[in-house]
């Protein structure tokens, strides 16, 4: 009879945990890519913890994990690392952004990888699902003591911490040397000048491009004019700013774009043509991040990086992203992956991942490691990361990329006013918020 009541009660919190979960969307960083990264503790990153802290953790005997990221090759290698130094097996899985309700499904089997990635605005979703682990105080005071404080935040609520900070990325304007030449542009209206004696549509050649269906890359046109989402440190859960001037001047400087991009927002939402644009030579300017370097670099495109430019004088400013590595709360080897996480963020891993995936260690020493400290085009990035807003880490910001994805393309391709788009945000938060 205990054993039946096991199985019932244990039914019973996994169908919680898929309705409170119910509507989650992933995120479309990279969707996967904050920093000052919002924090969603105000505890200091650098608060010291127990005696418990100088216990050493050695993984379990007969320890085999499974590691599930989106960068293969980086976590092809530092699982073969890993398996050097601690003698411990990490098979590896590609995946994106994790899914919640798969990852309870998985968990409870005893099916899902043991250590994954996951973008920071999930983070409070993965605590309240039950499915990160919170680590061992050995583990966080070495955390603590080599990852960035504001990446350490985004895994932080209250004095806990349940994840590992592994990369930092933001939105960044590349340009295509082969056709700036010159200082790249530093606002909005160069570009207008320069789209129109560049774009030709039936070339399909266009002066610059970027995705407006999307909530990441949209966020910094809709910013121009002091739009914060969930007000200024992003934790007004209640407020996410569609009702404000400043989101409907927002909308009136993403119809505006139109007038340099005369193309479909349907065609903008397909990355891997804007990539080719401008590797091909047909786009000068595109908006991206860290995850287009590698593939500009082999493609042999001759590329430089500078932030993204102003409005009427106001700067545009883009969010900015932490990808953690979580433990599952699951797994059969805690030990072990925790070991696994950490090492993900070591002096070796920060190497790895740097040459593997040509991504940003959250290391606080990022400008130390070999091969980084001497890639101008990711201190670059460092540089634009430093100065992006946080992408909030509030629960409701599912909302935010539904609502954006439904009006951000409308506004784009004149279907909806400026006006009217707010509106419509308005009455479209509202109506999740009676979902609840």
């Amino acid at each position: 009879m205990n054993f039946m009541k096991r199985k019932v009660t244990l039914a019973i919190c996994i169908l919680c945990v898929l309705v409170s979960l119910y509507g989650c969307r992933e995120v479309p960083v990279e969707e996967g890519a904050g920093e000052n990264v919002s924090a969603v503790t105000d505890t200091d990153p650098k608060d010291t913890g127990t005696a418990d802290e100088e216990t050493v953790l050695t993984p379990e005997d007969g320890a085999v994990l499974k590691f599930r990221s989106g960068d293969k090759e980086f976590a092809d290698a530092a699982a073969e690392k890993f398996r050097e130094v601690y003698g411990v097996e990490v098979n590896t899985e590609e995946g994106g952004a994790y899914d919640f309700n798969k990852g309870v499904l998985e968990g409870a089997t005893g099916e899902g990888p043991d250590v994954f990635m996951s973008p920071h605005d999930k983070t409070l979703e993965g605590i309240q699902a039950g499915i990160f682990l919170e680590l061992e105080p050995s583990v966080v005071k070495k955390l603590k003591s080599e990852v960035s404080d504001v990446a350490m935040n985004t895994v932080t609520v209250g004095d806990k911490v349940y994840g590992v900070p592994v990369s930092i990325e933001t939105y960044v304007m590349f340009y295509n040397k082969a056709l700036v030449t010159g200082e790249p542009a530093s606002a909005f209206e160069e570009l207008k000048e320069e789209a129109l004696e560049f774009n030709n549509e039936k070339e399909n050649k266009f002066w610059f491009l970027t995705d407006v269906t999307t909530g990441s890359p949209l966020y910094p046109i809709l910013s121009t004019y002091g739009f914060r989402l969930f007000g200024e440190n992003g934790t007004d859960e209640d407020n996410p700013g569609f009702d404000t001037p400043e989101f409907e001047k927002g909308l009136e400087v993403l119809a505006d774009y139109r007038s340099i991009m005369p193309i479909s927002s349907g065609d903008l939402a397909n990355t891997d043509f804007l990539a080719n644009q401008f590797i091909e030579g047909k786009t000068a300017y595109l908006i991206g991040g860290p995850w287009n370097i590698k593939t500009f670099r082999e493609a042999g495109v001759d590329f430089g990086i500078t932030k993204l430019v102003t409005y009427d004088g106001q700067q545009q400013t883009p969010f900015a992203f932490v990808q953690n590595a979580h433990v599952s709360a699951y797994t059969k080897f805690p030990k072990a992956a925790q070991l696994f996480a950490e090492f993900l963020v070591s002096g070796e891993g920060a190497e790895l991942l740097y040459t593997k995936a040509s991504k940003i260690t959250s290391r606080a020493d990022a400008g130390e490691v070999e091969g980084l400290k001497e890639d101008k085009d990711l201190i670059d990035i460092t540089k634009a990361f430093n100065e992006s807003t946080p992408m909030p880490s509030a629960k409701r910001i599912s909302y935010y990329w539904t609502i954006s994805a439904n009006i951000g393309p409308a506004v784009f391709d004149k279907k909806m006013t400026p006006k009217e788009g707010a509106e419509k945000a308005v009455n479209d938060w509202n109506a999740f918020l009676q979902t609840e």
